[in-house]
């Protein structure tokens, strides 16, 4: 799933809403997370959900072939979906993008993360 929070509406609080979803989506999961296992018969495969954030200026255009669909592009959109294919099942990770824009909801420490399509490691915080 890819969410915009600061687009059509420019919010200052966009980062937080951004992490509070997150944190909603999370929770809801682990609630749910027995009967959806049961309904779709995982058995011992292990399912979850990994999410990560970034925080950025990005670009908007039209994409596709056979119709054409709004979608934002540009590196903070790549860094978020490589932070969230870092992300292990029920981890938030964000950048310190997201983590200097939500102040005190991150304390945790972050580490350095090899990401694909970036010649320097990026520091990730879960949250």
């Amino acid at each position: 799933m890819f969410a915009i929070f600061n687009f059509p509406v420019r919010r200052d609080d966009h980062a937080v809403q951004a992490l509070l979803a997150a944190r909603q989506i999370q929770r809801s999961f682990r609630d749910r997370h027995d009967a959806l296992v049961r309904a779709i018969g995982a058995g011992d495969i292990e399912i979850g959900i990994g999410i990560g954030l970034d925080s950025g200026d990005t670009n908007f255009g039209e994409f596709g072939q056979a119709h054409r669909d709004l979608t934002a592009v540009g590196t903070v959109v790549n860094r978020a979906a490589r932070a969230q294919a870092a992300a292990r099942s029920g981890e938030i990770l964000v950048t310190t993008a997201v983590r200097d824009r939500t102040r005190d909801m991150i304390t945790a420490a972050g580490a350095d993360y090899t990401l694909k399509g970036f010649d320097q490691p990026v520091t990730l915080f879960p949250a």
